[in-house]
């Protein structure tokens, strides 16, 4: 027999592991008021901070389950739980949830968790997101505004706010121009293809064909790296993107068993060159990936824009960014004459219109493609 449930508003064992040398992560089972059993996790700087911190959040979830609404006096940490709560039971992908729990505990629950609802002004919010501008940067200010928004959101469904005050902020000016993004010719492509095939950089870190297929593939390096031999069909002559390599705390990578969105959720029909060049990668291969790490596991996506940006660290490809591949792809099948439905389709964008992505179900990029891609066989696989 297994193990009775836990009764309604209680937790089981609190658990505690040390992430680095200083922070760790504490986590139990919560039995919630709707008679579901949901695992609650929080961080800390010290074993009994992350264990307070979790202690905290299960007393919050049980508070707001008995009070059953948010009042002005309601505190932003209380409101907090609820809309992270809907959240965790959202389709979002789980890296946007990650996201945005690390922004909350990183920034804006120490801006404001304590404060009551009935504190938060205009001038209160545009305070904490000009300072966390200022600390952390545009991009962390942009998720915590993003948060609070949505968490300040809930407050106004529940009538504790008569509007969201986050809505009243101005638009970040940017303080210089954003720096442009590195583009690929075809002549450049040739001469990086030239450079990886003498650059021992490039064949310790099997960036070689791992460039080769983005220049074939225009996919996302997350898609690619995903990519199992299981989805590589080599009779159809087809592969198939369902997955991306994502980071989560405290378990290392995985592969979320979706893509970036609905759309990027297919399988396509690759140049024949590619193919090929899969093919061989498989009579060589011993795992289960087609671009594992090195030593075999799933490989980072991050560890591999790195490791392209420190071999072409000094050339004319500085900053060279694996979505550089994907502008090329789309600049080549463009000038092949292919339509923007075909293109997207193949590069898994998420929208022609609105109407195409709603209606349309799940897509198989057929020859026009492969076709179109055929002409650019890589210079040393020719």
């Amino acid at each position: 027999m297994g193990r009775p449930p836990l009764p309604i508003g209680t937790y089981g064992h609190i658990l505690t592991v040390r992430l680095d040398r200083e922070r760790y992560r504490s986590w139990a089972n919560y039995r919630d008021f709707d008679g579901v059993t949901r695992r609650v996790q929080r961080f800390g700087p010290t074993k009994l901070a992350a264990e307070n911190r979790l202690k905290e959040a299960m007393r919050d979830r049980n508070r707001v389950a008995l009070d059953g609404e948010i009042t002005g006096d309601t505190r932003v940490r209380v409101v907090a739980e609820m809309w992270f709560r809907e959240l965790d039971e959202s389709d979002r992908a789980l890296r946007t949830k990650i996201t945005y729990r690390d922004a909350w505990r990183r920034s804006v629950e120490p801006a404001v968790g304590e404060l009551r609802l009935s504190d938060l002004r205009v001038s209160t919010v545009d305070r904490v997101i000009r300072e966390i501008r200022q600390r952390r940067g545009s991009a962390s200010a942009h998720h915590a505004k993003v948060v609070l928004s949505g968490i300040l959101g809930l407050a106004v469904r529940h009538d504790a706010l008569d509007a969201n005050p986050v809505r009243e902020l101005t638009p970040a000016r940017k303080s210089k121009p954003a720096r442009e993004a590195m583009t690929l010719t075809e002549d450049g492509l040739i001469r990086l293809q030239a450079f990886l095939a003498e650059s021992d950089d490039a064949g310790k870190y099997d960036l070689r064909d791992l460039v080769d297929a983005l220049s074939g593939l225009g996919c996302r390096i997350g898609e690619l790296l995903a990519l199992d031999w299981t989805r590589v069909d080599d009779k159809a002559r087809t592969l198939a993107f369902e997955g991306t390599v994502i980071r989560v705390p405290g378990e290392g990578l995985i592969v979320q068993p979706h893509t970036k969105v609905r759309a990027s959720m297919r399988t396509i029909t690759p140049p024949a060159w590619l193919m090929e060049l899969l093919v061989k990668r498989h009579a060589d291969s011993h795992g289960l990936w087609v671009f594992p790490s090195t030593a075999g596991t799933l490989r980072d996506p991050d560890n591999t824009r790195k490791q392209l940006r420190q071999t072409v660290a000094g050339t004319e490809w500085e900053g060279l960014h694996p979505h550089a591949f994907r502008h090329l792809v789309a600049t080549r099948l463009d000038a092949e004459g292919l339509s923007a439905r075909e293109i997207a389709d193949y590069l898994g964008h998420e929208r022609i219109s609105m109407t195409q992505d709603v209606y349309m179900t799940r897509r198989v990029a057929g020859a026009a493609a492969s076709t179109a891609l055929d002409r650019f066989a890589p210079a040393r696989k020719r």
